[in-house]
């Protein structure tokens, strides 16, 4: 059995660089990586086990069940993220499923999307329909196919503050009061 738990952020911005350390300053740890449709910011997550049947495998998560590392929540990801665009950003919540056993042999699964905008949730968006609007690249990272070889991923774990520092250097210094 391979289960897939991923977020995907589809965002506007187009420097994978800058992206990667708003997200290691914010002590996330994301993996980054530029596409055509934009810089897009990507986790796996873990896959919850049960002994025996859980109501869960159904229903999802219990509130009380929410991930305790603020990484694991594509939700407050995408809020961040939004925040900093005034075009918002677009979470794509992935759950797949490749099994020969249980109620549906075969792959099967769900990919939600959700519009974010300064900083709040949005309307859900029809993920096929964005999917096939996007390339290949971008499908394949969100339903978690493989990571295409050509794209450079940056893992925030790699981020060094000499980095964030020179991604600073880039954007130029913040005017000063005098």
């Amino acid at each position: 059995m391979t289960e897939i738990r991923r977020y995907s952020i589809l965002t506007p911005f187009n420097n994978v660089k800058v992206v990667a350390g708003i997200c290691a300053l914010h002590s996330l740890a994301v993996q980054v990586c530029m596409t055509s449709a934009g810089v897009i910011v990507f986790r796996n997550l873990p896959v919850p086990v049960y002994d025996e049947w859980d109501i869960r495998q159904i229903t999802g998560e219990l509130p009380d069940d929410e991930p305790q590392n603020p990484s694991d929540n594509g939700a407050l990801v995408a809020a961040l993220l939004s925040s900093l665009s005034p075009y918002g950003v677009v979470l794509m919540d992935v759950n797949v499923d490749d099994s020969e056993e249980g109620f549906e042999p075969g792959v099967s699964g769900m990919v939600r999307a959700r519009r974010f905008l300064e900083g709040e949730p949005g309307e859900e968006i029809a993920s096929g329909l964005l999917l096939n609007g996007l390339d290949l690249d971008v499908e394949n990272i969100v339903v978690g196919e493989g990571l295409p070889e050509d794209l450079d991923i940056i893992s925030t774990a790699d981020v060094t503050r000499e980095d964030i520092e020179q991604i600073a250097g880039m954007l130029g210094e913040a005017p000063t009061d005098k």
